[in-house]
C-alpha cells in the first residue's frame, strides 16, 4: 500500500470523526467506508463503522460489515507480507526453515497472522449471529373482536316483573 493512500485514508477518517461528533452519522458512515476501502488495514475505520451500525443499523448489516472487514483486513495483511517477501527475499529464505519448524508459517509459506483485531471481530460476529438466530420473535397482539358499545355510568331502570296473583296455600291438616 502506498504511503499516499494511507495518508488519504487517515484524512478521510479524521473527517468522518468530525462528522460523527457533529451528529451526522449517515455522512460519517459513508466517510468511514471510504476510508476503509482506501486502506483496508485501517482498522479504526472498520471499528467505527461497526459501532455506528450497532447503534443505528440492523444486526444483519453489521454481520455483513464484519465479514467484509475480516476478509479485506486479512487480504491487506497478506499483500503486505508478499510485498515484504519480494523486497527481502534473502532474509526470508535464510529463516524459512526455522520458521517452518517453529510452526510460524501458514501452508502458503506466509507468516501466520496472530492478530487480536481479527479475533475480536470474529468474536463479535459469532455473538451477533447467535443473537440473530436465537432472537425472540415479536408477538403481534391478536385482533380483538368488535366491542359492544360501552355501558353508561348510570344503570338503566329495571323493569318490574308483574307476578300473577298467587293463591293462598291451604293449611296442612294435622
Amino acid at each position: 500500500m502506498s504511503r499516499r493512500k494511507q495518508i488519504r485514508s487517515k484524512e478521510q477518517f479524521a473527517a468522518a470523526l468530525e462528522l460523527e461528533r457533529a451528529g451526522d452519522n449517515a455522512a460519517a458512515l459513508k466517510r468511514y467506508r471510504k476510508s476503509a476501502m482506501t486502506d483496508p488495514a485501517n482498522f479504526h475505520a472498520w471499528n467505527r463503522q461497526m459501532v455506528l451500525l450497532r447503534k443505528h443499523g440492523s444486526k444483519e448489516d453489521e454481520v455483513k460489515l464484519i465479514k467484509l472487514a475480516i476478509a479485506e483486513y486479512q487480504k491487506s495483511h497478506e499483500t503486505k507480507q508478499q510485498d515484504w517477501l519480494k523486497e527481502n527475499r534473502a532474509k526470508a529464505d535464510s529463516t524459512r526453515e526455522l520458521a517452518n519448524v517453529l510452526g510460524l508459517l501458514e501452508p502458503t509459506g506466509l507468516p501466520k497472522i496472530d492478530d487480536t483485531i481479527i479475533g475480536k471481530w470474529q468474536t463479535r460476529l459469532y455473538l451477533l449471529e447467535y443473537r440473530i438466530k436465537n432472537a425472540r420473535k415479536k408477538k403481534t397482539p391478536p385482533k380483538k373482536p368488535a366491542r359492544k358499545p360501552p355501558k353508561s355510568a348510570t344503570p338503566a331502570p329495571k323493569k318490574l316483573k308483574q307476578n300473577a296473583p298467587t293463591k293462598a296455600k291451604p293449611a296442612k291438616k294435622q
